[in-house]
């Protein structure tokens, strides 16, 4: 019992280090993404929003065309449903 509980203390210390040294890692990610991202708007001379908008009215034209075939589909479907013969 005493090892295991020796173990279960020591498992526990590792197991704290490693979520310190996870913090610290998204933390340095984080910061190297916002570095890139300047970067790239230097270089490119366009802002990230730019983009953000111009895929927001692309995504939105396929949800609305996507929206627009399947209400038509659904509309075919009820009209071959009306045409079929119904066995008594």
């Amino acid at each position: 019992m005493g090892k295991k509980s020796g173990l279960s203390k020591k498992v526990d210390k590792l197991e704290k280090k490693t979520e310190d040294l996870r913090k610290k890692a998204e933390k340095k990610a984080g910061n190297l993404q916002d570095l890139a991202e300047d970067r790239i708007e230097e270089l490119t001379g366009e802002k990230k929003k730019k983009r953000k908008g111009k895929l927001a009215v692309v995504f939105g034209a396929i949800a609305a065309a996507a929206l627009v075939l399947k209400k038509k589909r659904d509309q075919e479907l009820d009209e071959a449903l009306w045409e079929e013969p119904r066995s008594v």
